[in-house]
C-alpha cells in the first residue's frame, strides 16, 4: 500500500503521535523525557512550530503543534532522527527507535470550532489519567503532578515556560483567561474530567484530520493538487525548501554583521576560517537549511566541512567562543 500522503500548508495544526518500535520504551527514564523536550525545544527553534500540549509516556507521546510555515515533514525527521541518535549514543545501542511513521492528525482549530482543538489538547492532558497513572496513593496523585506533560507550565507563569508553549489559544477556547483564576480553572476542569474516555475521542484513534465535513474538503483539495504535481511531492516540498533557506539567507545577513564580515569578504578568507566555521554551526543549529545550502553560501567547499564545524563549536572552548558572538542579542 502507498504511503499517505502528508498534507502540508502554513498555519496548520496537527495531533502527532509516535510509538516505540515494537511497542518499547523510548525515554528510559527521566533522562530521557529532558533530552527528548531539550531536542523539542531545538525543532521549535529551526522550524518556528508552536507546541499547544504535549505528553511524554512511557513507549509514546503525543504533541499538539502549529506549523507557521509548511514543515511539519522536515521538522518531525529532525525531531525523530536527532533524538534517536542521541538515545543510541547514551544507551549504546543500535537501530529504530520509533515504530514505522508518525501519526500526523490534521486538526481544526477555527476559533469557531473549539471543540475539536480542546477535544486534543484535553486528550493528550488527561494520557496520564487514561493511564491510570494518576490517584491517591500513586506517585503521582494529580494531573498537575505529572512532570512530562505541558498541563504543569499550564499552571506556571509565563517566564517559566518554555517559550515554545503556547497556552492562551486553548484556554481562550474555554474562555478562561491566562491568570492564575484562569489556569485554575481548567486544572480543575481536567481533575474533573479524569479518565474519561468517551465518543468524544474516539475520533482520536483513527482518521487522517479532525474536523467537519467542509475542513475535510479543504483538505483533500490540498491533496489532490499535490498528487497532480509533476513531482507527486507533498503539499509544500518546495515551499519548506524554500522556507529553509530563506530563514537561513536571514540569519547569515544577521551574523556576518555580528562578525563585521561582507559578503564579499568570504571568497577571501580560507575554506576552514574560524568566522566561517561559527556562522555554519549557527546556521545548522537554527536553521533546517541543508549542509550543501551552508557550504556553498560561506563558500566551504565539501558540506562535510559544515558537520565538521558544528563539532568545533560544540567540542572545543575557541569554538565556544566564537558561536557566543553570534548568539549574543547585542
Amino acid at each position: 500500500m502507498a504511503r499517505q500522503i502528508r498534507i502540508e500548508f502554513a498555519g496548520a495544526f496537527y495531533h502527532v503521535m509516535s510509538r516505540g518500535n515494537n511497542g518499547d520504551k523510548i525515554f528510559f527514564g527521566k533522562m530521557g523525557q529532558e533530552s527528548f523536550l531539550k531536542v523539542l525545544n531545538e525543532t521549535c527553534q529551526r522550524t518556528g512550530w508552536i507546541v499547544h500540549a504535549y505528553v511524554l509516556m512511557g513507549n509514546h507521546y503525543h504533541l499538539l503543534i502549529e506549523t507557521p510555515e509548511a514543515n511539519l515533514v522536515a521538522g518531525m525527521k529532525w525531531l525523530q532522527g536527532t533524538y534517536t541518535q542521541r538515545v543510541n549514543a547514551w544507551m549504546k545501542r543500535r537501530g529504530h527507535l520509533f515504530q514505522g511513521r508518525y501519526k500526523a492528525q490534521l486538526v481544526n482549530a477555527d476559533p469557531m470550532e473549539g471543540r475539536y482543538f480542546q477535544t486534543v489538547a484535553d486528550y493528550i492532558h488527561l494520557n496520564p489519567s487514561r493511564a491510570k497513572m494518576i490517584g491517591k496513593g500513586k506517585k503521582w496523585e494529580t494531573l498537575q503532578d505529572y512532570p512530562w506533560s505541558s498541563l504543569p507550565a499550564y499552571s506556571s507563569w509565563e517566564m517559566k515556560r518554555p517559550k515554545w508553549l503556547e497556552v492562551s489559544r486553548l484556554l481562550g477556547t474555554y474562555s478562561f483567561k491566562d491568570n492564575a483564576l484562569g489556569r485554575e480553572s481548567y486544572l480543575k476542569y481536567l481533575e474533573a474530567k479524569g479518565a474519561e474516555t468517551g465518543k468524544s475521542y474516539s475520533e482520536l484513534e483513527r482518521g487522517w484530520c479532525l474536523g467537519d465535513g467542509d475542513f475535510r474538503q479543504q483538505l483533500l483539495d490540498k491533496a489532490e493538487r499535490a498528487l497532480s504535481s509533476i513531482k507527486r511531492e507533498s503539499v509544500s516540498g518546495s515551499a519548506i525548501k524554500e522556507h529553509d533557506e530563506n530563514e537561513a539567507s536571514k540569519l547569515l545577513k544577521e551574523g556576518v554583521l555580528k562578525l563585521g564580515l561582507g559578503h564579499a569578504d568570504f571568497a577571501k578568507m580560507p575554506k576552514s576560517a574560524v568566522e566561517k566555521k561559527a556562522l555554519a554551526a549557527w546556521l545548522g543549529k537554527n536553521t533546517l537549511a541543508s549542509g550543501v545550502w551552508i557550504a556553498t553560501h560561506l563558500m566551504m567547499g565539501h558540506p562535510s566541512s559544515v558537520t565538521q564545524a558544528k563539532a568545533w563549536c560544540r567540542e572545543t572552548k575557541e569554538g565556544q567562543k566564537w558561536l557566543g558572538k553570534l548568539e549574543s542579542t547585542k
